[in-house]
Formats: C-alpha cells, structure tokens, sequence
C-alpha cells in the first residue's frame, strides 16, 4: 500500500515560505533588505541557538577552509587575465556594515533552515526537491530576468540562474550528507570578498556562469569523494598545498605591481584630481592607443608620472587636473602616456607614499 508522506517540521518550513514570499514581492525594498530580512533570520538564530549549535570537527573545518581559500586565490588571481574593475558596491563604512549584516545573517539563516529541512525530511526524494526548489526561488531576482531584453535574459540565466539552482543542489548536497557548516563557510568565501574587496575581476556572462559551475562539480566531487570518506580525509589536512597557490599569488601581484600587464597601478601623490580621486588612493590604468578628450590619462614628466585630466590635442597633449585653476604648461607627447584611467583604490597607496617621503628624507 501506497504510504502518503507527511512533511515533517512544518513550522520551518512555513518560515521558509513566508521568507520567500517577502523576497519575491520586496526584494527592491531596502527596508525589507537592510532591517526586515535580517531581523527575520536573527530571531530565528536566536530561537536555533538555545536548541544547540552543532559544530564540525576541527579536520572537517580545516578542509573546507582550505577548499575555499584556494577558490579565493583563483578568483583573485584571474583578475591577472581578464583585468579588474572597481567593486560596483557603495563601499562607504556603513554601506558595507549593511551589507555585510544582510548577507551573512541570511547565509546562516538560510543553511541552518536548509540542514534542520533536509535532516527531518531526508528519507523523502520529493519534500528534499521541494525545499531545495523553495530556497532556489527565494535566491533569485525574477523581475531583472521577466523584463530584461531576451539577450539580457539569456545572459541573467546563464550566469546568474543555473548557477544559483547548481549550487544549492551542492548545499543541500552537503547538508544531507554533513552539516549546516560546511555550505556556510562556502557561502561566506563566496560572497564576503564581493561586499568588502575594493575591486572584482572583469568577467562576461560566459565566463562568470562557467566558473560557477566548473566551481560546483569540483567542490562535489572533492566531498564525495575524499571528505565523505574517511579513508581519505588525511590527504586534506595537509595545509601545505596552500604554499604553492599563495607563492603563485605573490608572483603575480608583483608583476602587476611592476607593470606587467595591461592593468597597471600607480599611487597618487596630490590631491589635483580632487573630487574624482585623492592623495594616498591607488589609481589603476591600463595601456590603451585610442585616447580622446576627457579622458584621465597617466603620463611622465621628466622623472614623475602625473595623472591629469586632457583637455585637447594639437602638436602636443593638453592636460588639467580637475582642481587646478590653469592647464598644465608642459609639453606632452604620445610617447609619454603610459594609458588611461579606469577606476581608484582609497587609501591603498598611503604605504608606498610613506616609505617614499622616507627614502627622499634620508637622501
């Protein structure tokens, strides 16, 4: 006889609905994103907390670490290739609180709810499907793809849909065969450094939705395959196969440094350009032929790079900065512009400043 399954815990679940009903209807509200959402996930926290927490052990947590780390690392390191872009965040001090607050109070949120489902469901194929489904809807942003352009559409389902519902078939992956740790720690790897870095490597469509998936299959089948069995955890806790990743970093951050490729980065020493960028920020430019007027250029003069504004072109290149009265009365050839400005840093440049006045000091 046919058996008709019943879904258990269903006051979680019903809170897992009410949470997506808010996202689908208030998602562009910033008072349901910044003070109703995560108001909503702290008091279930709260309420989980005095049930017990339930930790990993310490190799587990040591291998999911490491597994995310190395993904950071790649993350940062194709920036090398693909170039970098300034974090399309507001990264204001209280922005970035906010953000931070919203994200991380619904990561935990939603992993615990999605480990407390699972676990009281897990002998049922559809009511793991139905969960799984509800946290995917709850996940995404229907108006950018109802009303988008049919390319844009295709390119918000390539890079951001599929994406979404893989990895929370991954989640809930790991929580069936482990913990609410794991997918949370993943999680935070993957969404902390987009709020709090002050740049994100430039990637189309493709290439985001490709990395996220490769992302997905190698993270399963290093679980399934090694972490889920304990005959070879051991070959995990080995922390020396960050040595080689974190060597290779290094390299490269010191060739983009030293100007290597075509990004290339240069600390400001005045406040010329005021309010566009400021002494102490990090200018990052990139060697371009095609410069026109307007355009913030960056350019030597005798023993100094300047970045100015220019103004015109005639026999040589007219520049300004932005907070000067007058153009600059020097004579600029094409031979000198280095490239174009594409976005800034604050206040990265402040060490090479410091150890510059040092050294001029001394001399």
């Amino acid at each position: 006889m046919f058996k008709k399954k019943t879904l258990k815990n269903k006051k979680l679940f019903f809170l897992l609905i009410i949470y997506t009903l808010g996202h689908i209807f208030l998602y562009t509200n910033n008072f349901y994103i910044y003070f109703i959402s995560p108001l909503f996930w702290l008091s279930f926290l709260i309420i989980f907390y005095h049930q017990g927490l339930k930790l990993l052990n310490k190799k587990e947590i040591n291998i999911t670490f490491i597994i995310s780390i190395i993904f950071l690392i790649f993350y940062l390191a194709s920036g090398f290739i693909f170039g970098f872009n300034k974090n399309p965040n507001n990264q204001t001090l209280i922005y970035t609180f906010k953000n931070l607050w919203e994200v991380i109070l619904t990561i935990f949120g939603i992993e615990i709810l999605r480990y407390s489902l699972i676990k009281s469901n897990k002998n049922s194929f559809e009511f793991k499907t139905l969960i799984t489904m509800t946290i995917i809807i709850s996940e995404l942003n229907f108006k950018t793809f109802i009303l988008s352009h049919n390319i844009v559409s295709f390119h918000y389902l390539a890079s951001v849909i599929i994406p979404i519902i893989a990895q929370n078939i991954l989640f809930t992956y790991l929580s069936l065969n482990s913990d609410y740790n794991i997918p949370i720690i993943i999680r935070l790897f993957n969404e902390v450094p987009k709020i709090i870095l002050p740049i994100v490597t430039y990637s189309n469509w493709f290439i985001e939705g490709s990395f996220a998936i490769i992302k997905v299959i190698i993270i399963y089948y290093l679980f399934k395959y090694f972490i889920f069995n304990k005959k070879s955890i051991h070959h995990f806790t080995n922390l020396t196969i960050l040595y080689p990743l974190t060597i290779i970093t290094s390299i490269l951050l010191v060739l983009f440094m030293l100007g290597i490729f075509s990004y290339q980065p240069i600390a400001i020493l005045s406040n010329s350009m005021n309010p566009i960028f400021n002494r102490g920020d990090v200018v990052i430019y990139k060697r371009e032929e095609n410069i026109s007027p307007g355009d913030i250029i960056v350019f030597k003069y005798e023993s100094q790079i300047i970045v100015h504004r220019l103004i015109s072109i005639n026999e040589y290149y007219i520049t300004k900065g932005d907070a000067n009265n007058t153009v600059d009365y020097i004579k600029i050839k094409k031979e000198d512009i280095k490239g174009v400005y594409k976005f800034h840093i604050k206040y990265l440049g402040y060490p090479s400043i410091w150890l510059n006045e040092f050294f001029t000091k001394e001399n």
